[in-house]
């Protein structure tokens, strides 16, 4: 995963836009390169997807406070034109590009990223990207 830019508070384009119900928007920019499934499947990943579901990720402010859930996912929906954003689940062998957005309390912290790969055992770890993006 390629992370190409975080845009804190950006301008809302898409055709459904709603004000940040937790105070700011943070959109990320990223590539998505999942491996082949027989390379998953030789790391012992039984079920190789990436889910990129906001849900999943989880926020950190400076502070240390972290939100994640449904406490992320907030009002960003709509705030992008359709077909900007990233797909939410990727198979064994694909690649994908877009925009993911969060609905965040600060316009500073970090977004995290535990795991992306799902499967007992994959050995994959996780991801951490400060934001404003620098």
């Amino acid at each position: 995963m390629t992370v190409h830019s975080i845009d804190v508070d950006p301008v809302c384009t898409g055709s459904y836009i709603r004000k940040p119900e937790n105070g700011h928007f943070v959109v990320m920019d990223v590539s998505v390169e999942v491996a082949s499934h027989s390379k998953l499947s030789a790391a012992g990943v039984s079920y190789p997807k990436v889910s990129m579901r906001q849900g999943g990720f989880h926020m950190v402010d400076k502070n240390g406070k972290k939100s994640q859930g449904n406490d992320i996912i907030g009002n960003g929906y709509g705030c992008l034109p359709e077909g900007e954003g990233l797909p939410v689940d990727i198979e064994a062998g694909e690649n994908a590009s877009g925009k993911i957005i969060f609905d965040v309390p600060s316009a500073e912290g970090a977004i995290i990223l535990p795991e992306l790969i799902s499967g007992v055992g994959s050995g994959i770890q996780g991801w951490e990207w400060a934001f404003p993006s620098k």
